[in-house]
């Protein structure tokens, strides 16, 4: 365990100058791949913002004092926003559609970014007030795989996760239920889909909690996206240890 903390750590560090002109990795994403830079405001495509994605230019700015949670705040936008630009997920899109592209979204980048998806977690373990242990799980670091959550935080409130048996769910994986506030996995998920499935009822619960439509504008759903998900990587840490784990290592994710 030890020495893959070392190797993580030996990735992070040198990322942590302020002013680094190049962090070095890139995102693939759909059919983009972006080099990811820290740049000054007056060299950036919008400069009042904190992240622009910039297709003509292939890079992703991040303004270039940004570090620590603002750092991985900012970044986690960034996912968000090219999920659904990736797939063609924009205004006019319903409401599954954009929980939809989130989900296969995240999953995808983790499994086709791995440098950039261990950053991202280490950054968030280096700088949450406890102990996340985000790296270890998303390197394998960890004795046994973490546990699936028995409840979810969802706009300060806890949200229950229950298994289903086939007779329960029928053709279905999973289901969020509105009426009982409540996520719903099939007990017999495996592989990439565990990750899939769960992010993707999970998102209905955060949609679901800042009242979202069917049919809402885009910056509604990116923003109820963004807000929902960062407040369970930073305090809900079994149920993103969990995620993250399985995103990682799909080939032993299970619901069961």
């Amino acid at each position: 365990m030890n020495a893959v903390v070392g190797a993580v750590s030996a990735i992070f560090h040198p990322l942590r100058r302020d002013h680094a002109e190049r962090l070095p990795f890139k995102v693939e994403l759909g059919p983009y791949r972006l080099a990811v830079e820290m740049r000054e405001p007056e060299r950036m495509l919008d400069r009042r913002r904190r992240s622009c994605i910039n297709i003509e230019g292939q890079r992703i700015e991040l303004r270039h004092d940004l570090q620590g949670l603002k750092l991985a705040e900012t970044f986690l936008h960034v996912l968000v926003r090219l999920c659904h630009y990736s797939r063609g997920c924009q205004q006019g899109c319903v409401e599954e559609a954009y929980t939809h592209s989130l989900a296969t979204g995240m999953v995808e980048f983790a499994q086709r970014n791995p440098r950039a998806w261990v950053w991202f977690n280490l950054l968030l373990h280096e700088h949450l007030p406890f102990d996340a242990h985000y790296d270890l799980a998303v390197c394998g670091a960890v004795p046994v795989p973490p546990p699936m959550p028995e409840r979810v935080r969802v706009a300060g409130r806890h949200v229950p996760v229950r298994r289903l048996t086939r007779a329960q769910t029928g053709n279905a994986y999973g289901w969020y239920d509105f009426g009982r506030r409540e996520v719903q996995l099939f007990e017999g998920l495996t592989g990439a889909n565990v990750a899939i499935v769960a992010m993707h009822e999970i998102t209905h619960a955060l949609h679901h909690a800042q009242g979202l439509r069917v049919r809402d504008r885009e910056r509604h759903f990116i923003r109820a996206q963004h807000k929902g998900w960062l407040d369970i990587v930073t305090r809900d840490p079994v149920t993103w240890r969990w995620l993250a784990w399985c995103m990682s290592f799909p080939a032993k994710a299970s619901v069961a």
